[in-house]
């Protein structure tokens, strides 16, 4: 299965650039921004150093950087070009340093940080029990972990049976979307890898007039019309349709996101990995 989020290391400027405006136009949606804003009060972020793996162009940064304006923060991201983008997102931010990391091979000592964060990682790493390993590994001694992502299989903006927009959602998930069920088991994904489950929920996104619902179905009618399943006129109506649904229904799709919080206990030990 295809993602493009787990390959942007490699990735051209231009798709890096796609992906940071579909990263830019969700942090502007209202729903979005008070599903992340609803999260981050279910963990203490003012306790540092926080760390977010796979940091992007720096939405969540910047979300933290105002809850904690004197907090060590670190993002790491395998994409230079988006950290680039981050930084200059989050230029007046002291308190912030960027790295280019691997999330499954962190350059950063055991214990080193009191927080971790992950904001849409685990849906697009194609190994999630090894990067949430590592989380543990550099998260301290009665530290915390905060996770936050799609459940990308409920994603639905279909009116009714044998909808077209279903197909559009289809060709989307199977380009962008690497883990399509796992994070409807964050808890036990979270204790496996050694860490005790404080708490977990899910939020509900639904989109009417989105700027973020669109590049879901810009994004699979464009991956249809590459692949010649569909024509130009069609993916234009396509995209004409989504649009339309948003004026006249006051509805273009939903996602459910699943939460968790987490805390790794005092007394556990880790090793890292052999090999």
């Amino acid at each position: 299965m295809n993602d493009v989020f787990s390959s942007l290391a490699t990735c051209d400027s231009d798709t890096t650039q796609q992906i940071a405006s579909v990263l830019h136009s969700r942090r502007q949606d209202p729903d979005q921004n008070r599903m992340l804003q609803g999260f981050l009060d279910t963990a203490d972020v003012t306790a540092g150093p926080l760390l977010e793996i796979g940091c992007g162009s720096g939405e969540l940064l910047t979300a933290l950087h105002d809850r904690a304006p004197t907090t060590t923060l670190v993002g790491v991201d395998h994409s230079v070009d988006l950290l680039k983008m981050a930084a200059r997102t989050n230029a007046t931010a002291g308190n912030l340093k960027l790295l280019a990391a691997d999330a499954h091979q962190l350059p950063f000592a055991d214990e080193s940080f009191a927080t971790v964060l992950m904001y849409t990682l685990l849906s697009h790493t194609p190994d999630i029990g090894s990067v949430l390993t590592e989380a543990h590994r550099v998260c301290r001694q009665g530290g915390q972990i905060a996770v936050l992502d799609g459940d990308y299989a409920s994603t639905d903006f279909s009116l009714g049976p044998h909808d077209p927009l279903s197909a559009c959602v289809a060709a989307w998930r199977a380009q962008y979307v690497v883990n399509t069920h796992d994070l409807r088991s964050l808890p036990r994904l979270l204790e496996a890898a050694g860490f005790q489950l404080v708490q977990a929920g899910s939020h509900n996104y639904t989109a009417a007039d989105s700027a973020y619902a669109y590049t879901i179905i810009d994004r699979g009618v464009d991956t249809l019309l590459d692949s010649a399943t569909i024509g130009k006129d069609l993916a234009r109506s396509l995209k004409d349709e989504a649009r339309r649904r948003a004026h006249d229904e006051g509805f273009v799709g939903s996602i459910t996101y699943r939460f968790a919080l987490a805390r790794r206990h005092p007394s556990a030990t880790t090793t890292r990995p052999q090999g």
